[in-house]
């Protein structure tokens, strides 16, 4: 989740995680680390219509030689949880993949996270991403309210993956002034290519994974009526009853890796 840095105390599932404040940035070259990462992506089918009633309304194909900043901004922060820092230099673009490296041993511990400039109400969104294992880190692909009003106006997590190996993937919808939480989890191999897809709609949320239904809820007083645009980070633990704080086990190079991120709007 993307947070304010005041709101650090574990509530739910997990804690309020840290968004982005100002900071000085911190020039990171973490492009030589990337060769030691997986490997790029595998290739993907032809990219397939949005299911009957979605049409195109945005996304990235990730294609660019660099990040669009004009559609991104970037975390220059505090890290997730009050944990190490996030910074533009965490983010890359190449060879047709987002990819967002964490440094458990530079400066504390380094990572990154972005947010799309411009949202909608509902919708459905959809990416392929993968990330690599490593105690310490969980991924976040999630929408947050463009009013910045958390938790009253919710929060939608479309892929958080905390455990190390990769084994479980969740998703989450926050909701009410008390951030209470539903959601559900899906076990596999995270650290391989999966498609994930959440459809938001006034009367439904629904989480698809790999074209499958994997949960919905539509219970009204639990579904987002207030715009949201897309957040992609690389959280840093420790954080209690989430994930633990990075150790000597923890690989040099973290990553979370999105080949492609698409938005349709009901037609």
């Amino acid at each position: 989740m993307r947070r304010n840095p005041v709101r650090l105390n574990p509530v739910h599932l997990h804690p309020l995680r840290s968004r982005r404040v100002g900071a000085a940035v911190v020039a990171v070259a973490a492009l030589a680390a990337l060769a030691l990462l997986a490997p790029t992506a595998q290739a993907a089918p032809a990219a397939q219509a949005a299911p009957a009633g979605w049409v195109p309304a945005g996304g990235d194909e990730f294609d660019a030689p660099a990040l669009d900043t004009a559609k991104w901004s970037t975390y220059d922060s505090v890290g997730g949880f009050g944990n190490g820092l996030r910074r533009p230099s965490a983010i890359s673009q190449r060879d047709g993949l987002l990819t967002i490296t964490a440094q458990p041993r530079l400066d504390g511990g380094t990572s990154g996270g972005m947010a799309m400039g411009t949202g909608q109400l509902y919708g459905r969104w959809e990416f392929r991403a993968r990330t690599t294992a490593g105690k310490g880190y969980s991924s976040a692909i999630l929408l947050w309210p463009d009013s910045e009003n958390f938790p009253s106006d919710g929060e939608l997590d479309m892929m958080e993956v905390p455990s190390e190996k990769r084994t479980e993937a969740t998703a989450f919808v926050h909701y009410g002034e008390d951030n209470q939480i539903v959601g559900t989890n899906r076990a596999g191999d995270f650290t391989q290519w999966h498609t994930f897809a959440m459809e938001w709609l006034p009367d439904r949320v629904t989480w698809f994974v790999d074209g499958v239904k994997a949960w919905e809820t539509t219970d009204k007083k639990v579904i987002p009526s207030t715009p949201m645009h897309l957040c992609i980070q690389l959280d840093q633990g420790p954080a209690k009853d989430w994930m633990p704080a990075p150790d000597a086990a923890t690989p040099d190079n973290v990553a979370l890796q999105v080949d492609w991120a698409r938005i349709s709007k009901q037609g």
